[in-house]
């Protein structure tokens, strides 16, 4: 498939991969009818404005950023208020040292300034060339390497060049030797460009890596271009979800087929994993939607805060045993007082109680009818994945 040394060592077959690059576009096609038709706008933007903080906030967390979701908060708000703020220039000119914490604020306010400006149209893939892939790492590295000043153990990234050396190792996998980088991008590029499908960009995310073309900084490059790829052959069109946030939710399985593809020299292992991602990502846009209007449901009542509070798992599931849901407030209210507050939600109408044989279980007094849509794009999950999420499991 590939002609360049390093590349061409790497074994693809896209037939035994089960969730298809086809199986993942029908589900995105649904999404978008969904979004068309039922999706409420509020919702829409919620999901719009969310995705951009948390794409860039599971960016930065792939290269192990101590920044908590509060603080990168604090920073996408700046960055929203005035994005061309120089806070780090601000704390070198008062003489102040900088610290890891800084070193990760700078990162994560690089990711999420870059992400929205890829983010503000679709992306022409017939545009992508070596030249962009060096800008956009510049643009995700600009000022890093002041901090090989104050930071031990500090890598350098080089902004916006290629690596220059083989003295980069990603565990037991020797990356591509960096004379070959280049050859290997423009075939990497061109292959692309000739098969712009999205088990094809789940490729190129693996062999980019592969490569690893620059000398820090690669995990953060090859998901953003990723997530700007796949919108540029028709998936995400409204960028409601994200690939990302689902690496970071499941960080142990991304590493795992990442670098088992690199070891193995196999890319099937990890575009199987991005499938994975892709399709429980837009499967998660209608689960949100259903959690939406569950809530919407409680806030419409003048519920006691603390019945509210023992109900609230109830948004997330579909129903719940009661095993289950004494389990889950064992530290906020006795078992007594959760069977007073649970039947006086009954009462109340807002939710239902079901007895089957020796057990109870409880849930939220709407009917949703995503629930419909829902259950049958989780019939394509079940048959295609063998891993799924506990969370949609309960749908």
């Amino acid at each position: 498939m590939f002609k360049t040394p390093f590349l061409a060592q790497f074994y693809y077959n896209p037939e035994i991969i089960k969730m298809s690059g086809d199986d993942v576009m029908d589900l995105d096609m649904e999404l978008t009818k969904y979004e068309r038709i039922f999706l409420d706008p509020d919702i829409g933007k919620s999901l719009i404005s969310k995705n951009e903080l948390f794409v860039s906030f599971a960016i930065s967390k792939a290269e192990n950023s101590q920044l908590t979701l509060t603080e990168a908060q604090e920073v996408h708000n700046l960055l929203l208020s005035n994005s061309e703020y120089d806070f780090i220039g601000s704390k070198l000119k008062n003489k102040v040292k900088l610290t890891q914490k800084d070193h990760d604020k700078l990162e994560f306010f690089n990711i999420a300034k870059t992400f929205r400006l890829l983010n503000r149209s679709i992306f022409d893939i017939s545009k992508l060339n070596k030249e962009f892939i060096l800008d956009v790492h510049k643009q995700l590295t600009i000022g890093m390497d002041i901090f090989s000043e104050y930071l031990t153990d500090f890598t350098p990234y080089k902004s916006g060049r290629w690596r220059d050396n083989d003295l980069i190792e990603v565990g037991s996998f020797v990356p591509a030797p960096y004379e070959q980088i280049v050859d290997g991008i423009d075939e990497l590029i061109s292959w692309l460009k000739n098969n712009p499908k999205p088990m094809s960009v789940a490729l190129f995310h693996n062999a980019l890596y592969a490569l690893h073309p620059f000398n820090n900084g690669n995990k953060r490059i090859c998901r953003i271009i990723e997530h700007i790829l796949m919108r540029s052959i028709g998936l995400n069109a409204k960028n409601l979800y994200s690939e990302s946030y689902y690496y970071h939710m499941e960080k142990a399985r991304y590493y795992k087929y990442l670098f088992y593809s690199l070891e193995h020299f196999n890319f099937n292992h990890f575009v199987s994993f991005v499938m994975e991602a892709m399709s429980v990502s837009i499967v998660s846009v209608l689960k949100t939607a259903i959690e939406v209007e569950r809530l919407n449901l409680l806030e419409k009542h003048n519920l006691d805060l603390s019945v509210r509070s023992v109900i609230r798992p109830l948004i997330k599931n579909k129903s719940l045993q009661f095993k289950n849901l004494l389990r889950i407030n064992r530290n906020k209210v006795s078992r007594q007082t959760l069977v007073s507050y649970l039947q006086k939600a009954v009462e109340l109408e807002i939710i239902n109680r079901l007895e089957k044989g020796r057990n109870t279980f409880y849930s939220l007094n709407i009917d949703v009818p995503e629930v419909l849509t829902l259950a049958k794009w989780m019939k394509t999950l079940k048959s295609k994945l063998s891993y799924i999420t506990d969370d949609l499991m309960n749908y």
